[in-house]
């Protein structure tokens, strides 16, 4: 049976990994958006909230999903 296999650099892989763990621990710990408990809430980074969190995620998943199509041209 014949293999086929690609080789991906590893720095590569080390920042796919890196950038999945990010947007994993974004959605581990988001919370809802609204409303607005206070001024704190309205000063927060946009991935403390469901919202941002999944927007992240969502960008994560199709850049590693761009580089390993990429990595099969």
């Amino acid at each position: 049976m014949e293999q086929n296999m690609i080789l991906i650099n590893r720095e590569e892989v080390e920042g796919m990994i890196r950038h999945m763990n990010r947007a994993i621990g974004y959605c581990q710990n988001a919370r809802p958006g609204l409303p607005y408990d206070s001024q704190t809430d309205r000063e927060a980074e946009p991935t403390e909230f469901y919202s941002g969190a999944s927007g992240f995620a969502l960008g994560t998943l199709k850049s590693v999903i761009r580089q390993l199509e990429y990595s099969l041209k």
